[in-house]
Parts: structure tokens; C-alpha cells; sequence
């Protein structure tokens, strides 16, 4: 049988030429998902030796991607283990048309070993080299072809120049091949964007500042930057095939490159997205979907700088702040100082002030800013330091989640961005995760889902579901090419009575961090009712220069009423909605449970269990410490008999998850009465 370690780093080597394909390369973002389970659930079989397992899964992705060579040759392979070599030559030669033409790798691939001595092996080999020399046309492989566009005339995105790149451990994304050429022609006065005047002067002596940089719009102009105003910009279009695929609009899924360097890239999105019951702003969806962050993490690595409105998410006269986190991969806009907010005239704004900032940066510094992959923290950090009123930048102030465009001084921002040198570019910071004690599902909490939301370098999240009065995790930060960088730590969100932080080195790159539980919603540094903790941390270099901020983020769900006695120890939950009305939450992260636990511990305080009522019914059902149901007690009360149990979600018909909720969680017993 297969071996699958060996068979993943074959996918993970194959998946580096970027060759998984659809119908259309733009149909992906919508089928990767089921390339992934395809994926994993191929890989699940080979593990266990089962090849028709395998066989199964690889024979429905090559069906849903029939010009993907992957999959194609994953069939053969299975044929090939299976003593079917008639089957497995004929999928190898499927996969050699579509592109896969590695002949070493054919050549050495044990799970070939039965074809080698076949003469119809050694004609597809032979086939293999001369297709190698000149690969099939197919616009989803890693053909795309480069398409020039001269500097400042209109880029389109499509089928020829658009490759589909995917790693199954951190998400697909598109990768768009274009190459400005040519030079800028207008004049410095041809710019009309922010601080005209202060501006003007840096493009004369720097014409070419907006050369090779592009903008890209992605919610149908609701709030299109007017790209004309920054001379030598060149902005970014969809064709038709991807504006019939959706792949033009919400959330960035595609990488900008020459094909040998990333472009440095600024794109806005003002859209909210999904329908009820699962509305979301942009900046909520890349929080709570793994494949969105991956994605949303790489491009900012590479350069690839969004704003997204936030206004559906936090809005103080609706729901609040309903984000999951504060994720600096991407920058969040919203109107929160008109009496009438205008969201795509915030947008609009700070996307522009933030292209201004390409013309004020210096040749030297923009070459080394984007070499290190440093635009988007660059730029987060001159948001911060240029908000009006200059808070120290050690305070919460100078940290919100949201930027509103009239609370930034622009002529600070950009004189800023002018004075930056190679050597006074933020450090970058990284965090990693390094203990934490995690609840137990149907024990602990009885929601799908983990509390962990996101990992990533720039952003650790947490949905606090356990029992615990306290939630505790230790962080490590690291500024990778800044020896000697010391770390500070400190509180920009929720109430700093309920958060400590503790440094465990002399430098501050470990610390442990713990947040209180609270009933009630914060009061957030901008007025916004909201029930995250933010704590930020940031690399201070041995000369000084800070680093943009990254964060560890601990969220509370509001559907849930909690009671905890003076130690700490929790004595009752209540789900139930309450008289005033029940409260939203999202319900990706949590389903409607209608029911109230009051918690049981013996004289030296453990958990014995839990009684659970539920409005309108009788008698309480008993669960013992292990959440098993207690079918049949002692005459102690102790369980004689206990029932595992499991815990389902199902739809709310006619709800629209604002006004109530969508999704309820339904407990079922899952197995036969035992003794405990």
C-alpha cells in the first residue's frame, strides 16, 4: 500500500507548480473547499491502507476538476498499487496531456513500480519529455501566461494570465500574472489626490513613484478610489468570465505578481457578504473562516494591502463590535464620527491617503519596504502614528480596531511615510502560541466548534467556551532580523482591570496573558459596546524603532448568562434567551442552546456534573463530570447508569440570525445505558 507521508510531500510538491484546476481557474475559490475534503479524505484512506477508499476519493475530485493533473495521477497510482495496470496507464496518460510531465518523479514513484516494464509506460514517458518542452495551453495550470500592460493603462484580470496556487495545510488563492513596462508620462501636477500640495514636490524628484503599483477595486465601485489622481497607478480590472464567477468582489483571493516578484498591491471592499443567517462584514468572514486568514496572512506578506469597511460589524447603534478579532493583516475602515456615516466615503478616503503614501515614500525606502515584505505593517504603524491627538503609542488609543479616516492627521501620515529610512522601517513581529490548556468538547462546552480561531504570526484569537473563570495563554513574540528587539506588551482592548499580562523573559518575548470572564459588554476604546480583549504587542529595536503592533485577541459570547462563586468556580450557564430579548451572536461561532446548567462538586470542589432544565419541561436531567447522561443514579445520587450523549445543530427555518437565532443545538443520546 501507498505510503502517505510519501504521498503528501508528492501533493505538496505538485501543489508548488500551482496546477490544481476547474472548469475555469476562476470557479476555485468556490470548489476548493471540496478539494480539500477530496483531499483529506484521500489522504485518510491511503494512511489506513485503504485503496479503495482512495481510489474513490482521487476518482470524484479528478470528476469535479477534469483538467486537473493531480488528481489524474492520483488515480493511476491507486490503479497502479491495485494490479490494474490497463486503468493506471490509461489515467497516467490523461494526466501527462493535462501537464503533469515530471518524468523523474514518474520515473522513481514506487507506487508506479508494476508499470515500469510495460512498453506503453516507456511511450508515455516519452510522451511526457516532449510535452515538457512545450506544455499544454491550459490557463488553471502553471502556464498562465504573463500579460504586459503598459505602466498606468488598465490591467485585466483573466483566464490566460491566472493560475490557481493551493496548499492544503494554509488554503488556495489565485495568482494573476502581469508586467507593467514603460514608464510614467505624466507630470507630478497630474496628482489630485491627499495633500496635493505637500505631495507634489516628492513626485517631481521622484516621477516614477507609482510605477509598477496597482489598484484594485473589489466591490463594484461602491467605493472606487479614484486611481487617475495618482499618476503612473495602474488599476486593476476583472473580465467577464470572472465577474460571472464572483472572483471580483469581497474578500482578496488572488496574488498580483510578475511571476518572479509579488507587485505591490493596495485594493478596498466595502462589501458586507452572505445572506441571512450568516451576514458577515469582509473583515468578520476572514476571521472566522481558516482559508480566508491563510489567505488574507500571504497576501500581506507579499504586499498586498486591503482595507474593508467594517460598518456592519461595528456600528454601536446596532449590534456593537461583533468582530472576532483585531487582525493587522488587514486594515478595517468605518465612519464612526458622523451623525450620518458615510462608509464608502470612509473608505474611500483612507484607501487614497494610503496611496498617497507611495509618493511619499523614497525610492530607497519603498525598494527595501517592499523587498521585506513590509508595506502593510509599514502602513499600519503610520495609521497608528498619525491619529489625531497623538496618543502614546503604548496606549490603547493609539490602537483601534477600526480606522476612521478623520481621526488620522493626513500631513502627519505622510510626512511620516516621507522621513522613513531602510533603517527606521518597523521591525516585523511574529507570535506563536506556546501553552494553553484547551476545554473539553461536550464536557467543557457543547459547540462545534474549538476556541481556537486563528494561529497565525500576527494573530492569535481565542472564543472563550470553557467553564473557567479565567482564560490563560502564554505567547512568545519574536522580531526574526532585529537582534537584540525587546517586546512590550499591553491591554487596547476590553476592560484593563479584567487583563494581566505577565513577561516570563528579561526581553518580553514570552509572556503569559489572562482576561477575566465579564457579564456584560465592554465599553471600548471608541465608544463601542464590545465583548473582545485585545492585547497588543510590539518590538522596540535596539535603536528605538517600533514595530507595528501585532495581537492576541480573547472573545466572550453573548448568548450565555454565567454565575461563578467568589473562588472563581462556576456554579451556572444559562442559554435560555433572556426577557429582554435575546442577543445576537454568530452563529459560525455558536448555536442557540435552550437550556440552563447549574454545576455540582463535592466537599473538596470537583465537578461531579451538572443539572440541566430546560423552559416549559419537567423534571432536570443529571450529566456526570464526563457529560455522559445519567440514566440511572445510586441511592447517593451517585450515577449507576450513564448515556453518552452528542450534540447536533439544526436550522431555524424563517430566521434571519438578527432578530433570533438561526442555528439551535439539539442534544441525542449516542450510544447504549452503561455502568460509569
Amino acid at each position: 500500500m501507498m505510503d502517505a507521508r510519501k504521498l503528501l510531500a508528492a501533493l505538496l510538491a505538485v501543489a508548488c507548480l500551482g496546477t490544481a484546476g476547474a472548469q475555469s481557474v476562476f470557479d476555485m475559490p468556490k470548489l476548493f473547499p471540496r478539494h480539500k475534503q477530496a483531499l483529506g479524505q484521500f489522504l485518510r484512506a491511503a494512511q489506513a491502507g485503504d485503496l479503495l477508499g482512495a481510489e474513490t476519493a482521487a476518482r470524484a475530485a479528478a470528476k469535479l476538476f477534469p483538467r486537473d493533473a493531480n488528481w489524474h495521477y492520483n488515480v493511476a497510482c491507486v490503479c497502479a498499487r491495485d494490479n490494474r495496470p490497463d486503468e493506471a496507464l490509461e489515467w497516467l496518460g490523461k494526466a501527462i496531456a493535462l501537464g503533469f510531465t515530471d518524468t523523474r518523479k514518474m520515473e522513481g514513484d514506487d507506487d508506479l513500480a508494476s508499470l515500469r516494464a510495460l512498453p506503453r509506460f516507456k511511450e508515455l514517458m516519452e510522451e511526457a519529455t516532449r510535452l515538457a518542452k512545450d506544455p499544454p495551453k491550459n490557463a488553471t495550470l502553471s502556464s498562465a501566461l504573463v500579460s504586459e500592460v503598459p505602466v498606468g493603462a488598465e490591467a485585466t484580470v483573466e483566464a490566460a494570465n491566472t493560475q490557481w496556487d493551493w496548499n492544503p495545510l494554509s488554503g488556495g488563492y489565485m495568482t494573476t500574472l502581469l508586467r507593467p513596462r514603460g514608464e510614467v508620462k505624466a507630470g507630478a501636477e497630474a496628482y489630485r489626490g491627499p495633500c496635493a500640495e505637500l505631495v507634489r514636490p516628492w513626485l517631481e524628484a521622484n516621477p516614477q513613484a507609482y510605477a509598477g503599483v496597482l489598484y484594485v477595486n473589489r466591490d463594484e465601485d461602491l467605493a472606487a478610489a479614484d486611481f487617475k489622481a495618482f499618476p503612473g497607478l495602474t488599476p486593476v480590472l476583472y473580465s467577464e468570465e470572472a465577474v460571472a464567477a464572483g472572483a471580483h468582489k469581497g474578500a482578496a483571493n488572488g496574488l498580483f505578481s510578475t511571476g518572479l516578484a509579488p507587485l505591490p498591491t493596495v485594493g478596498n471592499s466595502t462589501m458586507a457578504l452572505g445572506r441571512p443567517p450568516f451576514w458577515r462584514s469582509v473583515p468578520r468572514l476572514i476571521s472566522t473562516e481558516a482559508g480566508n486568514a491563510a489567505v488574507a496572512l500571504r497576501l500581506a506578506s507579499l504586499n498586498q494591502l486591503y482595507v474593508y469597511d467594517a460598518t456592519t460589524d461595528f456600528d454601536k447603534r446596532f449590534l456593537g463590535d461583533l468582530l472576532i478579532a483585531n487582525n493587522p493583516a488587514v486594515i478595517l475602515s468605518a465612519d464612526l464620527s458622523s451623525e450620518k456615516p458615510d462608509a464608502k466615503a470612509a473608505q474611500r478616503a483612507l484607501t487614497e491617503l494610503i496611496l498617497a503614501a507611495f509618493a511619499a515614500f523614497t525610492p530607497e525606502t519603498k525598494a527595501e519596504m517592499l523587498r521585506r515584505g513590509l508595506l502593510v505593517p509599514t502602513v499600519q504603524k503610520l495609521l497608528r502614528e498619525s491619529l489625531i491627538g497623538k496618543p502614546d503609542y503604548f496606549s490603547a488609543a493609539a490602537h483601534p480596531a477600526v480606522f476612521d479616516p478623520k481621526a488620522i492627521d493626513a500631513e502627519a501620515f505622510l510626512r511620516a511615510a516621507h522621513a522613513l529610512t531602510p533603517a527606521t522601517l518597523p521591525p516585523p513581529v511574529t507570535l506563536s502560541v506556546r501553552q494553553e490548556s484547551l476545554p473539553r468538547q461536550w464536557v467543557d462546552y457543547f459547540d462545534a466548534a474549538t476556541e481556537r480561531i486563528a494561529d497565525s504570526s500576527l494573530c492569535v484569537s481565542r472564543i472563550v467556551r470553557g467553564r473557567g473563570h479565567t482564560r490563560r495563554l502564554s505567547v512568545e513574540a519574536q522580531a526574526p532580523g532585529t537582534p537584540g528587539a525587546r517586546f512590550r506588551w499591553f491591554p487596547v482592548g476590553g476592560d484593563p482591570a479584567l487583563i494581566r499580562i505577565n513577561p516570563l523573559t528579561e526581553n518580553g518575548s514570552l509572556a503569559t496573558i489572562e482576561a477575566d470572564w465579564r457579564q456584560v459588554p465592554f465599553d471600548g476604546p471608541q465608544g463601542m459596546p464590545t465583548r473582545r480583549v485585545d492585547v497588543a504587542c510590539v518590538a522596540v529595536s535596539p535603536e528605538g524603532v517600533a514595530s507595528a503592533p501585532v495581537f492576541v485577541s480573547f472573545r466572550w459570547l453573548a448568548n450565555e448568562r454565567r454565575r461563578y462563586d467568589a473562588s472563581g468556580r462556576l456554579l451556572a450557564i444559562d442559554y435560555t434567551a433572556p426577557k429582554e430579548g435575546w442577543r445576537y451572536e454568530d452563529p459560525l461561532l455558536t448555536a442557540f442552546k435552550n437550556w440552563r446548567d447549574v454545576y455540582l462538586y463535592d466537599d473538596d470542589g470537583r465537578l461531579l456534573g451538572w443539572t440541566r432544565t430546560r423552559p416549559g419541561q419537567g423534571e432536570a436531567q443529571r450529566f456526570d463530570a464526563h457529560g455522559r447522561r445519567v440514566a440511572e443514579p445510586n441511592p447517593d445520587g451517585s450515577p449507576k447508569r450513564v448515556v453518552p450523549v452528542t450534540y447536533l445543530p439544526r436550522v431555524i427555518q424563517g430566521s434571519d440570525g438578527i432578530h433570533a437565532p438561526a442555528i439551535e443545538l439539539i442534544q441525542s443520546d449516542a450510544g447504549a445505558e452503561t455502568a460509569p
